[in-house]
Formats: C-alpha cells, sequence, structure tokens
C-alpha cells in the first residue's frame, strides 16, 4: 500500500512530509523528451490510478513541475509544461514553495530571502510601535520568537549562498538588535550583536551545520543523515571522509561541506560529551574567531 514503494518501481526517488510529496529524478537535457513527456507523465499517471485504488484525489491545482539546473543547462529545456489524458495541465514553475521555504530552479534562495524579508520587516515595524511599552527583557523575547526564529529556519541551507543575499540577511538580524536595544533606524550599530550575545548570520549558519554534523556522528539524527559520516582509517588521525564532486552544486551540499567542517574545526569541540557540551563550546569558538578564520573554516 506504500505509494513509496509504488513510485521506486517507475524509477523516481520520493520523499515526503505528511501529504505533501515530491518526486524527482536527474537527467540530461538531450533525453528530456523522454523523461518529461513520457516517464514523468507515466509515473504521475500510475500515481493517480493507485490514489484512485484508496479513494484518494491528485490535487491537479497544487501539482507543479521545476527544473533545477545551472543557467546553461536550464536554457536546453525546451518543454514547458505536460498534459494528462485525465484533463489536468501542469506548468513548469520557475519557484515553488517547499515546508515553508521557497526554492527556485537555480537554487539561489533569492525569492526565498525576498519573502522572508517581507515578513520578517513587517513584524519588527509592528514590535517597533510598542516597544516603548516594554522592557529590554521582553523585547529580547518577542524578537526571538517572531523573527530570530524565522531567521533560523532551515538555515543551513543558506550556506554557499551570494554575499549579496547574506548582507540581506544581515540586515534583518541587525534590525532585529536596534529594535531589543532601543535604536533607530540610521544608528550605527557597534557592539549591538555582541551585547546581546547572537552571532552573526554567518556563525548561524555554521553553527547550524556543525551542530547537524555532530548529532549525526553520535547516532541522534536520520540514517539518511548518519551514513553521510564516514571515518578513514588511513594515517595517525582519525578524519571524515570528503567525498569529490565537479560541480559547484554537489560542493556545497551536506554531505561535503559537514564532513569539511567538522574536520576543521578544533578538536576539544568535536569531540564533547554531548550536545549541550557542544552547542557552548562551539559558540564560544565562534563567538572569538575572526572572519578570515570563520572563511577558511567553510573554504
Amino acid at each position: 500500500r506504500s505509494i513509496y514503494k509504488f513510485v521506486k518501481n517507475q524509477g523516481f526517488s520520493i520523499q515526503g512530509y505528511a501529504d505533501d510529496h515530491q518526486i524527482m529524478m536527474s537527467f540530461k537535457p538531450h533525453s528530456q523528451g523522454v523523461v518529461l513527456v513520457y516517464e514523468l507523465k507515466r509515473c504521475i499517471e500510475r500515481i493517480q490510478f493507485w490514489m484512485d485504488q484508496y479513494f484518494l484525489q491528485l490535487n491537479g491545482s497544487k501539482t507543479q513541475i521545476a527544473i533545477l539546473g545551472s543557467h546553461r543547462l536550464l536554457h536546453d529545456i525546451g518543454i514547458g509544461g505536460l498534459n494528462l489524458p485525465s484533463g489536468i495541465s501542469i506548468r513548469f514553475v520557475s519557484s515553488f514553495r517547499n515546508l515553508g521555504l521557497y526554492f527556485d530552479t537555480k537554487l539561489t534562495l533569492s525569492r526565498q530571502i525576498t519573502e522572508l524579508k517581507k515578513r520578517c520587516f513587517r513584524t519588527i515595524r509592528n514590535v517597533n510601535k510598542i516597544r516603548f511599552l516594554l522592557t529590554k527583557c521582553q523585547l529580547k523575547t518577542i524578537i526571538n520568537a517572531l523573527v530570530v526564529s524565522c531567521l533560523d529556519y532551515c538555515n543551513s541551507l543558506y550556506f554557499g549562498i551570494s554575499e549579496k543575499l547574506l548582507n540581506q540577511l544581515q540586515l534583518i538580524q541587525n534590525a532585529c538588535a536596534k529594535t531589543v536595544t532601543g535604536k533607530y533606524k540610521h544608528d550605527h550599530m557597534e557592539n549591538d550583536l555582541n551585547e546581546l550575545h547572537w552571532l552573526n548570520v554567518r556563525k548561524r549558519v555554521i553553527f547550524k551545520l556543525a551542530l547537524l554534523s555532530y548529532k549525526s556522528i553520535i547516532g541522534n539524527s536520520p540514517e539518511y543523515l548518519k551514513e553521510l559520516f564516514v571515518y578513514s582509517h588511513h594515517g595517525h588521525s582519525l578524519q571524515l571522509i570528503v567525498p569529490n564532486f565537479s560541480t559547484l552544486y554537489g560542493n556545497k551540499s551536506f554531505s561535503v561541506v559537514g564532513p569539511k567542517l567538522m574536520n576543521r574545526l578544533p578538536k576539544h569541540i568535536v569531540s564533547a560529551d554531548d550536545v549541550d557540551s557542544f552547542k557552548s563550546l562551539l559558540k564560544t569558538y565562534l563567538f572569538s574567531a575572526s572572519e578570515l578564520t570563520i572563511k577558511n573554516l567553510i573554504a
């Protein structure tokens, strides 16, 4: 009865959460006709048949197709939609939403950051209207709950984005700090982030990646993450194996970034006894680390 086994038998991989599922397949531009017109169409038809068996309905209005790749590869794709015999027409989209985040076909996350800025600055403006009624402690609690939490949500995906987009995320955090410390829009930041004991956006991304990696190493994560961390037994010191990829997307993947980061962190942090100790040691290290150290850590 599992739709996962059913889809995998069609040659596609599948991932899902609750009632939202994504089916995926990699292909070369020269085989787009076979994959997009024949194999994908057949797979969707088979999913529709499976759903009919269990009295379910495929929502055609919410079904989307996106092709991910570089600008050159996307330029070679000449098919723009799919028509099913049931009368459902599915157009290819340039961006889509997945678990609350917006992904674009080039994986730049530009739309995600644009939408995040709108939502966060709208919240900050509303909080600023009542901040004279609140204490600094109350403001910090509200900003952490309503804005910083949005900034931190899935922020490991922001690794490798352009400096321009990263600076836009930093603007959101700077605005949060000014709201808590009672400053206005054009006031100088000085040491507000340190005063609030907040890591900047770049360091928060590294913190999240390192934490996910540590949990995977000690076995406190799903199996598909744990299997990405394998130690090499060559030489006198234990090092995690870092896969080699020839593409930019491959080198930004967690399977590369996670092991590389853990290999470069100080040994006393990586060998922490538990998650709480690791988080404390890592945050202390990142607070004192210079920008050059951070760049070398993730280069």
